[in-house]
């Protein structure tokens, strides 16, 4: 008996140990990328970022020579005052940008990145009815980790029958109750869904079903699930780790895009670049919100466990593809107007300078 009690107490332990492993590596893995991101935006230690301002500033000296023996002789002998002075507008703003090793860039990167994370962030707080998109989210997640250690744990009586499997099956109770009690001790209330799927398993007169019960599909769900499982974990953290690196590199070609800039293109480039940096937590936005509603959706209706690998598919599959979708069509229009905007106010301003300066000559 006490071996028997030993190794309930062992096999819980492990299971709890999974289901707080789970959340440890999802907040390392924040804490990781924030490091990264601190080290990368250094304007004194970082080699990668002075390099890529170092390369910034070369393209935007090419850029002024082109513009000078393109436009400046022209602009000279029409004495176009408004045009000379919007010709070293840009190149003052990069100036000032890419100084010091890009300081006011790297800090205007960062400045948009914390406002950016805490809106995603935000939008977990948001309420429908009395839930919010955090709550539900913790309610299935916890709720579809909890019953896969419970089926990890029961799987454990496959094979056996009669009084073995009676034995082996009521051995199971008090570890099962105790991986129900640790996650809704973590997610800081009851999870309904999981105390019934803990309570029809404790149930002496299922046995008969399941000593006589298909064993392939016994099989399918003690070892095929778990399989599409780490899977679908996988891919979504694969997507979520894909949008945080995704965001870095578009940053870090911040400079590149203020460098060129100066180049007489339909559109500036430091634009194109600003709105696919703003378009990605778009995505992360996107997502959220949809993850957040779907999950609201299956607590208020009680699916948790029903719908486990199906919100897993919606997680890893589904949502990416929306929000993306959603994103880009949203930042394509979004630049177009600025784009479009910002030409208009640069006329508007290097007239108004051009005819202020004449006078003043």
């Amino acid at each position: 008996m006490l071996t028997q009690l030993i190794a309930q107490t062992s096999t819980a332990g492990q299971a709890l140990d999974t289901l707080s492993d789970a959340i440890e590596v999802s907040q390392k893995t924040v804490e990781s990328w924030n490091l990264v991101w601190f080290n990368t935006f250094n304007t004194q230690e970082s080699s990668l970022w002075i390099a890529l301002v170092k390369l910034g500033l070369i393209l935007a000296g090419i850029s002024v020579t082109y513009l000078a023996v393109t436009s400046g002789k022209e602009i000279i002998e029409k004495q176009s005052w408004s045009e000379l002075v919007a010709m070293f507008i840009w190149p003052l703003v990069i100036v000032v940008f890419l100084s010091n090793n890009g300081k006011v860039l790297a800090e205007s990167v960062k400045f948009i990145k914390a406002v950016g994370s805490t809106q995603v962030q935000e939008i977990m707080k948001i309420q429908v009815g009395e839930m919010t998109f955090r709550t539900a989210l913790s309610d299935v997640n916890l709720t579809s980790a909890g019953k896969e250690e419970i089926e990890k744990l029961y799987s454990e009586c496959q094979g056996k029958v009669g009084s073995a499997l009676v034995e082996c099956w009521n051995s199971k109770k008090q570890p099962a109750q105790q991986i129900l009690q640790a996650a809704e001790q973590q997610n800081g209330g009851p999870l309904k869904s999981l105390q019934r799927f803990v309570e029809n398993l404790g149930n002496v007169a299922n046995l008969q079903d399941i000593g006589n019960g298909d064993f392939a599909g016994q099989v399918f769900r003690s070892t095929v699930l778990p399989i599409i499982r780490l899977i679908l974990r996988a891919v979504q953290w694969a997507f979520l780790n894909i949008l945080e690196a995704a965001l870095l590199l578009t940053a870090l070609f911040g400079p590149l895009a203020m460098g060129l800039s100066l180049l007489p293109l339909q559109g500036k480039p430091i634009w194109a670049w600003l709105i696919g940096f703003m378009s990605l937590f778009g995505v992360q936005l996107g997502y959220n919100i949809v993850v957040g509603l779907v999950a609201v959706v299956i607590v208020k209706s009680d699916a948790e466990l029903v719908t486990d690998i199906a919100f897993l598919f919606f997680l890893a599959v589904f949502s990416p593809v929306l929000a993306v979708l959603i994103a880009k069509g949203g930042g394509t229009a979004l630049y177009s107007a600025i784009a479009n905007s910002t030409k208009q106010l640069t006329d508007i301003a290097s007239n108004a300078i051009g005819v202020i300066a004449g006078k003043l000559i």
